[in-house]
């Protein structure tokens, strides 16, 4: 059963040749960063003594579970997952289909495998008989986060699939990263010694208990409380997967029904629908149209939604504390230019979900603007301007963000920071327009877990990036070596006319592109995964 729900899985991979150098590329060089900190592991558990090993053991192996389930969710990207609308219908045991899911999450700890196989490599460099007896209590820690992982995700994605909660769970997320970031910004550091390690110091946590198990003779009781944990991870797993099987998201994420006479429509909608009609004051149809409908479209997507509250939040997970913490950086460079770099940020998230790949969202329907009498090229518009629309409000919540902790400088960097992330757009813009059609894919707006470009262009990204933000950097150049805002705005403007020249070329090469390849970008926008849906 298992081996026919991988075999569909190949069968409806396609095999294409575009992106896949990008991909070596870039798998080699994170997994290359991952094979030194595994060398690194091996060399830290080989030299260490007894008592050592015996102390930060268990530090290490509460860092593996912290990675193994908090990483997803801070990526935004869950791994591979069982479709189970595709499988429901078939009778699939139970039983099967959550022993696919649990070796799917495989797909989110491939670095922590790495990690503790460097540490079972230093075990047994240590002695022969000690590595062999790591063996068991390493593959039930690992059972016991994949278990804990699957439950944990299963959990998440019901969660992440009802209106309103998605939004208050990021929120969450930001203020449980954010609390211990101010404590160690503002001095306030935890003793590795005394109460902390008689903490840990004990065989009833599993990161404990897999340490202590691995670490040779003696460990009867920590591989008990080991197996303990695991089984308890199974059940949790178990039951969250079967909760999943009788889930049903779209019910989930339905807008209730308006009874009518409770007072009509509230401030907030009437503000929201304020919001989506100014286009038609400004500008005239179809384009104000094609602005209004993705407006419409991408506030209402659950997906987008997500990544917008993490453009305003995660940003300042990073950089914040390391301002707050250190009183002269308020006044320093890092203060003075800290919403331009959160907001680039923020800009960068958003393109995954927008302008990277703008036909991601209407998949089959995109079918309408080739077959609508208004020009591609106004779609592209319309849709790069709505996508500029999110831009500029994320950037004046971000500004009013920095300046209630006391970080924002004033309107003249607030105007610099949206000068700054126009002439960023333009190229960005530019390029996405052309990526959108050369490596268009459909994206489901009930997946809020899923990534935005494909994977092929995601390595394509890594080097685009840089070249779109390069015109920006070689405008703060200038001000540094001339010391000088007058060339900062001057080749600022120089950047902003070469992007726009940029964009025009771009433009009418996507709408040529679209046209020409229309019946290859449409099949690409309607194509589904199989049965496992890739994040």
């Amino acid at each position: 059963m298992i081996a026919a729900i991988l075999r569909a899985q190949l069968l409806s991979m396609r095999v294409g040749g575009r992106g896949r150098v990008f991909g070596v590329i870039t798998g080699l060089f994170w997994y290359g960063i991952w094979v030194v900190v595994a060398c690194a592991a091996f060399l830290a558990v080989s030299g260490a003594s007894a008592e050592k090993l015996r102390l930060w053991a268990p530090v290490g192996a509460l860092g593996v579970c912290v990675y193994w389930q908090a990483m997803p969710i801070l990526s935004a990207s869950m791994g591979s997952a069982l479709d189970m609308r595709k499988l429901m219908v078939y009778p699939v045991p139970h039983a099967k289909l959550f022993q696919v899911e649990v070796l799917l999450r495989l797909t989110t700890g491939v670095e922590m495998l790495m990690v503790l196989a460097g540490s079972v490599a230093g075990m047994f460099h240590r002695a022969a008989l000690t590595g062999w007896l790591s063996l068991p209590a390493v593959l039930l820690y690992i059972a016991f986060n994949l278990l804990l992982a699957s439950g944990t995700r299963s959990l998440l994605e019901r969660l992440l699939s009802r209106r309103k909660v998605r939004e208050l769970l990021v929120f969450a997320i930001f203020m449980v990263w954010m609390l211990p970031r101010l404590l160690f910004a503002f001095g306030h550091r935890p003793r590795l010694t005394g109460n902390w390690a008689h903490f840990m110091a004990s065989v009833a946590w599993p990161w404990t208990a897999a340490a202590w198990a691995a670490l040779g003779p003696g460990g009867l009781a920590a591989l008990l409380s080991l197996a303990a944990w695991t089984l308890l991870a199974g059940w949790f797993g178990r039951t969250q997967f079967e909760r999943n099987l009788r889930f049903d998201a779209v019910a989930a994420q339905a807008t209730p029904r308006v009874a009518p006479g409770n007072g009509g429509v509230t401030a907030m909608q009437a503000a929201a629908e304020a919001f989506y009609r100014f286009p038609a004051r400004c500008l005239g149809d179809p384009l104000a149209a094609i602005v209004e409908k993705e407006l419409r479209t991408l506030a209402r997507t659950p997906r987008y939604r997500m990544v917008f509250v993490m453009g305003f939040s995660f940003g300042l997970m990073v950089w914040l504390p390391m301002i707050l913490g250190n009183p002269a950086d308020r006044h320093g460079a890092m203060s003075h230019h800290f919403l331009t770099v959160v907001s680039v940020y923020a800009l960068t998230l958003l393109g995954q979900v927008s302008f990277w790949n703008c036909f991601g969202f209407d998949r089959s329907a995109a079918l309408i603007y080739f077959a609508a009498p208004p020009p591609l090229a106004q779609t592209f518009a319309g849709k790069n301007l709505a996508a500029l629309v999110f831009i500029y409000l994320e950037v004046f919540i971000l500004a009013g963000v920095t300046r209630l902790f006391g970080v924002n400088p004033g309107a003249a960097q607030t105007l610099e920071t949206m000068l700054v992330i126009g002439v960023c757009s333009l190229y960005m813009l530019a390029l996405g327009n052309i990526s959108s059609v050369q490596y268009p894919r459909g994206l489901n707006p009930e997946r809020v877990s899923q990534g935005g470009a494909s994977s092929r262009f995601q390595a394509m990204i890594m080097l685009l990036y840089p070249l779109s933000l390069l015109p920006v950097l070689l405008a703060y150049v200038a001000r540094y070596g001339f010391k000088s805002d007058i060339a900062f705005y001057l080749v600022l403007g120089f950047a902003a006319l070469v992007g726009g020249a940029l964009y025009w070329i771009a433009l009418e090469s996507a709408v040529a592109t679209a046209i020409q390849h229309r019946e290859r970008i449409l099949h690409d926008l309607s194509n589904t995964d199989g049965p496992i849906a890739g994040d």
